[in-house]
């Protein structure tokens, strides 16, 4: 008996019962949805292929199983109560979409919904629950996502609709065939009428529109009607009540122009007095920054950090030597520069749009016609609650600049090697002099008049200064030549070694000293240390004619709070007439013979000071002591000569 003739004969099922259960099984394992029946106890006594699919479990590893381990253990309570009521109630079967979602677990752990229809029938061993169960997590996604898309949708027309009354923007429909127009409620506000008198039609609307454009409109509309293009003007309006308005209007022809249904216009209008009104000092503006940024050279860009969507000016294009402005992307900008620059610039715009971080470098970059230049390039997020919404800058070509610095650089070196090299080189002839002046004085002895010995004292004395000119120059110039270090030095323990160096040479001396303690700065001790010996070695001298002198070293600030460290003292002063010469070489405000020195000291100070970024000056008058102030901030401002 052949399965054909058992579906077209359905009562010889039951001759056949083999032929029977076989066409019975092969239609529940070709069922599309999961179908399972457990008897009264819930053991589950079928289960077919599609439920082996939805439900991840093979045949054998269910079958006579407790239907809970189909079931997620939250809802083990719920449905042994709902299943012996079920079974109580005398219905035979509930459809799919009877009851709420329900849930399943599959074998890897994984809870899904699902439909159920079922039913229960009565056997000679009892009761037999059959469910029919469909998987509907692809059908619960789907219908998310459209909630979530309607959603999205009425929060977009939310805004919108915000977006058109802030930005006071209407839309409009015209049918030339008919002469009507529509208008959106916002476009009444906008144009400024009542829409209960308004004469909405298209010779309504040219009547509204300035007699001195309304002409040029009108002519503007027709071309563009009968070309099928785009329309795109600015026109003013004369309200029923207010002053003048200053409209923009963008239209576009419906219809196919090849069979010549140009006759329908849909379009915005945005009321732009303001803009209209500030446009001619702005206009002026922007061409004065134009003309400016062209004679410094320097470009203005700015990032929008959500679409990462740049704008750059003019002159940027010009840096980059490229023809003429076209679409510059971001990282096409970034590519200019130089290979060994590009992660420098990458890392700071990162820093920037993550951490609000400024940057200022000078980098070299290579422009579109392969011309290699310098530019300095700054940048500074703009924050808003807390949030980069904008990241501005500017780019200035430096090329010259940085020649300049360069050959200055090769001058001041060049110069610095030729003091090095004199002074090193006037040793030999001034040790010559003063060797032979000695000898000279030994063999005339007691022979020598007064006269040959005046002679012979000036001499030597003006050897021994020239010495002294030498080692100051020598000094001068390697404190230029000197690698900068910088670490935390105690400018206290520095000015008392010099002090307590100067006590022992000459004990006698009254000397009241005051030293602060924890004087810290950041800075190269080596060098550090010849500013305090400077300092120090000053008021030491210029106080040695007080009976009782005093020299005191200390910390106070100025008025933007910067630390000033000082030294003072008691001593002769000088007028404050003179002060620029004071950190000059060889200028002296005392005579040799009064306080002898070379006038190298302070010009060594000020260097050193400046190479630090630092700044120095001093205080006095004649008769009352000097002061001397200076600076170490906590990084260098730049290396001065």
């Amino acid at each position: 008996m052949n399965k054909k003739f058992l579906i077209d004969n359905p009562d010889a099922w039951g001759s056949d019962p083999a032929n029977a259960a076989a066409l019975l099984a092969g239609v529940l394992d070709s069922a599309m949805d999961a179908i399972i029946t457990v008897d009264e106890q819930q053991r589950i006594v079928l289960f077919n292929r599609a439920a082996e699919e939805v439900f991840g479990w093979p045949r054998q590893a269910v079958l006579l199983q407790p239907l809970e381990k189909l079931i997620p253990r939250r809802f083990h309570p719920g449905h042994a109560e709902h299943v012996k009521r079920y079974g109580s109630t005398g219905v035979t079967s509930r459809r799919m979409g009877g009851r709420s979602v329900v849930y399943g677990l599959r074998a890897s752990g994984e809870e899904f919904p699902l439909e159920v229809s079922i039913s229960h029938s009565d056997t000679s061993e009892g009761k037999l629950f059959t469910a029919i169960v469909r998987d509907i997590s692809e059908m619960e996604r789907l219908a998310r996502e459209q909630a979530e898309s309607h959603a999205r949708l009425q929060e977009s027309q939310r805004r919108l609709l915000k977006a058109q009354r802030l930005g006071r923007i209407g839309y409009y429909q015209a049918d030339r065939s008919t002469g009507l127009m529509w208008w959106c409620d916002e476009s009444y506000d906008v144009l400024g009428v009542d829409r209960s008198v308004f004469d909405s039609s298209y010779d309504g609307f040219l009547r509204l529109i300035h007699p001195a454009d309304r002409a040029v409109f009108h002519a503007a509309c027709d071309a563009a009607v009968q070309a099928g293009l785009a329309m795109d003007i600015e026109f003013r309006v004369v309200p029923s009540v207010g002053e003048v308005r200053w409209i923009h209007l963008l239209g576009q022809t419906d219809g196919d122009g090849a069979s010549g249904l140009r006759k329908r216009r849909t379009g915005m209008i945005q009321e732009i007095t303001a803009h209209k009104l500030a446009e001619l000092p702005t206009a002026r503006s922007a061409e004065l920054l134009e003309r400016t940024g062209a004679l410094a050279k320097v470009g203005g860009w700015e990032v929008d950090p959500e679409t990462m969507a740049p704008y750059w000016s003019e002159e940027i294009y010009r840096i980059c030597e490229m023809d003429a402005p076209t679409d510059l992307a971001l990282e096409k900008l970034a590519g200019f520069y130089a290979p060994e620059a590009q992660p420098v610039i990458r890392t700071a715009f990162m820093a920037a749009l993550e951490e609000g971080a400024p940057w200022d470098l000078d980098l070299p970059m290579v422009t579109a016609r392969g011309r290699r230049i310098w530019v300095r390039t700054q940048g500074r997020a703009l924050l808003l609650d807390g949030k980069v919404v904008r990241i501005i800058g500017a780019l200035q070509d430096i090329t010259e600049i940085k020649a300049a610095e360069n050959e200055l650089r090769l001058s001041n070196q060049e110069l610095e090697t030729f003091s090095y090299t004199v002074s090193h080189d006037l040793r030999s002839p001034l040790s010559t002099i003063h060797g032979f002046s000695h000898l000279l004085a030994k063999q005339l002895g007691k022979h020598a008049d007064e006269k040959a010995q005046h002679y012979l004292s000036r001499i030597q004395a003006g050897a021994m200064q020239m010495g002294q000119l030498i080692e100051g120059l020598l000094s001068l110039s390697q404190m230029l030549r000197m690698q900068l270090l910088r670490e935390p030095v105690d400018l206290s323990t520095l000015a008392r070694n010099s002090m307590d160096a100067r006590r022992a040479f000459e004990p006698e001396r009254q000397v009241t000293l005051h030293i602060e303690s924890g004087l810290m700065a950041n800075g190269d001790e080596r060098l550090l240390r010849v500013v305090m010996e400077n300092l120090l070695g000053n008021a030491w001298k210029f106080s040695g004619q007080r009976a009782q002198a005093a020299i005191s070293v200390g910390q106070t600030s100025d008025a933007a709070g910067e630390a000033v460290f000082f030294v003072r003292d008691n001593g002769a002063g000088f007028d404050m007439a003179y002060v620029d010469k004071l950190f000059e070489p060889f200028q002296r405000l005392h005579g040799v013979s009064e306080f002898p020195g070379t006038g190298i000291g302070l010009a060594t100070v000020r260097r050193v000071i400046g190479r630090h970024g630092g700044r120095i000056w001093a205080e006095s008058s004649p008769g009352t002591g000097a002061c001397f102030f200076f600076t170490l901030p906590a990084e260098s401002a730049g290396q001065q000569a």
